[in-house]
């Protein structure tokens, strides 16, 4: 089912970063092991919507995994997951730094028993220096690694209204295990470090840092911003992106305003004076009529769709990026497929989002463990 069909992945990982890079790896065929303390991953715990008691959390981080409880904290749970790890190809953890090491499932406890193991940590500031045992959340990142700034509005730095710094962690370090996961083919596994703040300033600051790339650079300029805000039609918005002067004369002629970026001023007044001029342009009409005149002009143009309008915008239609399933407790439910298509494995919904302690006897089962062994470590309460 997958690019990545037999490749097993151990993950201690809860909240948003760990949970969708090993759902990422899961979507691409990997069995996921979601290895959970008793009261569960803090998605089945902080719970903004739910249905059948799944919470929403669970089902978009944590689809095609299987579930398992084992309590760390308990006696012997660590050797467990010890000999779980021998015949695992990753483990993935994204908790305080310190604390596998302190429960005896560290890296350097695991590649003791299985050197080719791909072993990834995230943290939100590192593993080391003076934040290293700070609490990192999402806003925190954003802030301290310039996401903010660059959101800037009438002065004050802003939050992007998603939690973009655990996604970009997750892809990060999906692609990090990828690329070791093809060095352990030669016997060689290895520890990944990955820090939040790093994973978001690698992505971030290509275009945000042009201003400040050649040093000496100057204090106090802000970072790049040129992504144009949506500008309002009559029942809607669009958003255009004339990069070069051809768009802006090419896009000002299809719309009979061709005047507003003539002259020999400056290209910026210019610039600023047709966007000016547009702002009270384009609510004279509606976006479809704009849209439809920009698109001939060959300028890059788009809706700007909400929530009630993208699941049925005909592109996303076309490339089924949306899917509709029946989830065994939570009913109908809609997801985001992998956005990767392959043309020789197929990526696609396999296993439900588990309950928690979902598959606790199969996974250890085909792990190695006989029943006898499963119902003793049921009554320790080492698993559940």
């Amino acid at each position: 089912m997958g690019p990545l069909s037999g490749i097993k992945i151990l993950d201690l990982s809860m909240v948003v970063a760990g949970p969708f890079c090993t759902m990422i790896l899961g979507d691409l065929g990997a069995d996921v092991i979601k290895i959970e303390p008793p009261q569960g991953d803090v998605s089945r715990v902080v719970v903004a919507q739910e249905r059948g008691g799944v919470p929403v959390g669970i089902l978009n981080w944590n689809r095609n995994k299987r579930a398992m409880v084992l309590d760390l904290k308990r006696p012997g749970a660590a050797e467990v997951f010890l000999r779980m790890a021998e015949h695992a190809d990753v483990v993935v953890q994204n908790v305080r730094p310190g604390v596998v090491d302190r429960l005896g499932v560290g890296y350097v406890a695991v590649a003791a028993r299985n050197p080719k193991i791909v072993y990834c940590s995230m943290a939100g500031y590192g593993f080391k220096g003076p934040y290293r045992d700070k609490p990192a959340y999402d806003p925190i990142i954003q802030g301290m690694a310039g996401v903010m700034a660059t959101q800037r509005t009438q002065g004050r730095p802003r939050a992007v209204k998603n939690i973009i710094a655990d996604k970009v962690t997750a892809m990060t370090a999906a692609i990090a295990i990828l690329a070791a996961l093809n060095e352990a083919r030669s016997g060689k596994g290895q520890h990944i470090e990955i820090a939040m703040i790093d994973a978001v300033a690698y992505y971030l600051m290509g275009d945000t840092m042009a201003r400040h790339t050649l040093l000496p650079d100057k204090p106090g300029v802000p970072p790049s911003m040129g992504t144009l805000d949506p500008f309002k039609t009559a029942d809607g918005y669009i958003t255009i992106a004339p990069l070069t002067d051809k768009h802006w004369t090419s896009m000002l002629e299809a719309i009979g305003r061709e005047e507003l970026f003539g002259g020999d001023a400056p290209r910026p007044e210019r610039v600023k004076r047709a966007i000016k001029a547009l702002i009270d342009i384009f609510p004279t009409e509606s976006s479809a009529y704009w849209l439809e005149r920009i698109d001939k002009a060959d300028v890059p143009c788009g809706p700007v769709n909400d929530f009630d309008t993208i699941w049925n915008d005909p592109q996303f239609v076309v490339n089924e990026t949306f899917i509709e399933y029946d989830h065994p407790k939570a009913g109908r439910v809609r997801g985001v497929r992998s956005p990767a298509r392959f043309s020789n494995s197929k990526t696609d919904l396999w296993r439900h989002a588990p309950g928690l302690g979902q598959h606790t006897d199969e996974i250890l089962k085909d792990f190695g463990f006989a029943a006898a062994e499963v119902a003793r470590l049921r009554a320790d309460n080492v698993v559940k």
